[in-house]
């Protein structure tokens, strides 16, 4: 008992090991150690237990891997007590990443994605996705449903999510999601986080926390988020298109999940998020992240941009009579597709899913009539070429041999000719 205790293994986990009350361990504890327990009998592991804390601390082994480890190390045991062990340990580890903010206003708030089927979304059959995000302290769920997990839209639904909480959390608790994590916890270090990402987490301040892989308590609380989102309110529902379903899932948000009594904390989550909101980092003077993905295109004779399978018209002025004109395209963080000749703005419009008819804004299709109507003299044209021109009696062309020089005699000549 004392053993387990000292593992870090809860009273109640003890008590159901031993087949005691609660009550009786407590009562163990108390007395005297020469009164309470038996002495513990040495075992076989004991040689073995600094290597085995060693081994887990850096890597997830499952008992099986670590019983042949110790194998060769002379470990003569079997693998029960060693997968007890183990359990212990990691246990353990998982309590240490998890109730470390346990009752923490404003440390942690925990983020997943989940997968939910498919829906019908803009013409075509789209995966449906949900993203959730929860307060460690106040339990306070805020989610969105999506039909794309890409990088870009995870920054945008956090930076939403951010802006009407009103405050940022310190850490973001996060699966080893590849739109955030490049490489996983390994025996170099730890986790790696990606580069365009980090730079979206320096820009609101939070700190990026890896779950340890094929750990998921260690996010128990967005893990049981999601299943009551999708066991409460998916399960059922009705609705016409992706923004409906979000719509009322905000109002279910606001009505019923943080609103109820939660089972865990036994108060509501609303009553808890004052506390939760004055501890995270304050949003008012963050500004909106400027952009989440930047790129160059080269417009076309048409004045039309081509990206992710959509053709986005830009103003045909940027273009001179030419074609291939470079520009930058810059993803903002609020679904907009800006484009940039130099520093001039040339184009923005609402970004659509790949395969979408082309986007033309009206103010350009109007300027592509105007210089259609232009005079062939008044249309612009390219840079011309520049050269230098001399008299013609001079032969003095830049680079170029003279003309031959050919004789000349008259026809007489020729018809005295044998």
């Amino acid at each position: 008992m004392r053993r387990q205790i000292a593992e870090g293994v809860p009273i109640a986990e003890v008590a159901r090991r031993l087949g005691r009350s609660r009550q009786t361990i407590y009562n163990w504890l108390a007395a005297k150690e020469e009164d309470s327990s038996p002495q513990r009998r040495p075992s076989k592991l004991d040689p073995h237990r600094a290597y085995i804390e060693s081994r887990l601390e850096r890597f997830d082994l499952p008992a099986t891997v670590l019983l042949e480890e110790l194998r060769e190390r002379g470990y003569e045991g079997a693998i029960t007590i060693l997968r007890e062990h183990v359990a212990a340990i990691k246990t353990r580890h998982v309590k240490r990443l998890v109730d470390r903010f346990e009752t923490e206003p404003g440390r942690q708030a925990q983020v997943d994605f989940a997968s939910c089927g498919t829906i019908r979304h803009q013409g075509r059959r789209r995966r449906l996705s949900l993203i959730a995000v929860v307060l460690g302290y106040s339990r306070v769920i805020w989610a969105r449903f999506l039909v794309s997990e890409r990088r870009p839209v995870l920054m945008e639904s956090l930076e939403t999510a951010f802006r009407e909480l009103g405050a940022v959390p310190k850490e973001l608790l996060f699966d080893n999601l590849k739109q955030v994590v490049a490489s996983p916890r390994s025996a170099d270090g730890p986790a790696t986080i990606q580069g365009s990402f980090r730079c979206f987490a320096d820009h609101f301040g939070f700190e990026v926390v890896a779950s340890p892989p094929y750990w998921p308590r260690a996010k128990g609380k967005v893990e049981r988020a999601i299943g009551y989102i999708k066991d409460s309110f998916l399960e059922g529902r009705s609705f016409r298109d992706l923004d409906d379903l979000n719509a009322q899932l905000r109002v279910w948000l606001a009505e019923t999940a943080n609103v109820r009594c939660h089972g865990t904390l036994r108060e509501r989550p609303c009553d808890r998020l004052g506390s939760d909101i004055e501890a995270m980092l304050p949003l008012a003077d963050i500004r909106p992240y400027p952009s989440l993905v930047v790129a160059t295109r080269q417009a076309d004779h048409d004045a039309r941009i081509s990206y992710r399978g959509v053709l986005y018209s830009v103003d045909p002025e940027i273009l001179g009579g030419r074609r291939g004109e470079p520009v930058t395209v810059n993803e903002g963080s609020d679904g907009r597709l800006r484009v940039f000749h130099g520093d001039r703005l040339v184009a923005d419009h609402r970004i659509m899913p790949s395969g979408s008819a082309p986007q033309d804004d009206p103010r350009h299709a109007a300027r592509r009539r105007q210089l259609r109507q232009r005079p062939s003299w008044q249309r612009p044209r390219g840079k011309a070429p520049r050269f230098d021109q001399h008299p013609e009696e001079t032969q003095a062309w830049s680079g170029a041999a003279r003309a031959p020089v050919v004789a000349t005699r008259p026809l007489s000549a020729y018809e005295a000719t044998p």
